[in-house]
């Protein structure tokens, strides 16, 4: 059996990465896993419910706010500081034989409180640009998996521990009774922004089928006056959705991009342009270079738009997917190295 410390959170696209190592982990050996999630956050909510297993332990920290210099970032390194001091404590009682960390500010949390223990650090970096916490830990680390060969761009002071392997994927055995559809995403929390715009696509094309998560309950019952629509408030097991997509409309996200690319499900990306460091645009950009994607930013997309894009998308058809899962590949080199 092998104790691993884990901790990816503050969003979905942090953690549902992080859920496929650990999962692909516990199908390759026996492991107990010690959970550091953010309180109130995704990680903690998921986590609890999906794996009662895990040992979860709350850690009531936030990002810090841009730029760093910010003077509310006083009160929020004051509990930076108490939270390491937690964690320390936490990973001296559990024991790990490994962390694996996954991004978000709780992963820079766990990475220094674990950084003169001896411990085997592995890291995984799922945006083409690498994050506060990724670059603050990446020097402890004993190696860094990264989605994208060109985050070894950013990283070329650990090059020699840098591994590209791609996004790791949940994947589920179920199946959907669904066939060659466009499917829609907005983030784990929706998208106002794309939920406005496809319901005025919907208005104007009757011929495509659509399945669309939209984050909430209210513009899942407005969406699905539409017939060609399926509308889902959150969908739970997305890969068996993306197996069976024909393309796909979304935001930019480091997992979502890593679900298309896996499944070879080619899609239009509208970057949320809010995001830390610019990392939706860079990762949507990213896609397009790859033959994965057509960018539509914020400010150009309109019904259109998105139309049009979708018609260049569906007759692309779908790209082949990829051999072996990222998890797979991560899951394996970490137990190469530690046993």
């Amino acid at each position: 059996m092998i104790r691993v410390a884990a901790a990816g959170g503050g969003t979905g696209g942090h953690l549902y990465p992080l859920l496929a190592i650990l999962e692909t982990l516990s199908r390759d050996v026996e492991a107990k896993v010690l959970f550091f999630a953010v309180r109130g956050k995704i990680d903690e909510k998921v986590v609890k419910q999906q794996h009662p297993e895990y040992e979860v332990v709350t850690l009531d920290v936030r990002g810090f706010f841009r730029p760093l210099y910010h003077p509310k970032n006083f009160w929020r390194g004051a509990k930076v500081v108490n939270a390491i001091l937690k964690v320390k404590k936490e990973l001296h009682r559990f024991k790990p034989d490994v962390i694996v960390l996954t991004g978000g500010y709780v992963s820079g949390v766990v990475g220094l409180a674990a950084k003169n223990m001896g411990v085997p650090i592995f890291l995984h970096e799922q945006n083409v640009v690498p994050g506060l916490a990724v670059k603050t830990v990446a020097k402890y680390a004993r190696k860094i998996f990264v989605s994208f060969e060109r985050t070894r761009e950013f990283m070329t002071e650990w090059e020699d521990r840098v591994v590209f392997t791609g996004c790791p994927v949940r994947e589920t055995k179920e199946e959907v009774n669904l066939e060659d559809f466009v499917l829609v995403l907005g983030g784990s929390l929706g998208s106002d922004l794309i939920n406005s715009l496809m319901e005025e696509v919907y208005r104007r094309i009757s011929r495509v089928r659509f399945v669309h998560s939209t984050g909430s309950q209210r513009w899942a019952e407005r969406l699905s006056v539409f017939p060609n629509v399926t509308a889902h408030p959150y969908i739970e097991n997305m890969s068996s959705f993306w197996k069976k997509a024909h393309a796909s409309i979304s935001r930019a996200g480091a997992s979502t991009i890593g679900e298309m690319i896996y499944y070879g499900v080619p899609g239009v990306l509208i970057p949320w342009e809010g995001s830390a460091e610019s990392h939706q645009l860079e990762n949507a950009l990213e896609a397009e270079r790859l033959g994965y994607a057509i960018v539509v930013r914020e400010k150009e997309a309109t019904p259109q738009k998105i139309i049009e894009a979708i018609d260049k998308t569906m007759k692309k058809g779908k790209i082949e997917k990829m051999k072996e899962n990222p998890a797979t590949i991560i899951s394996r080199e970490i137990l190469g190295e530690i046993r």
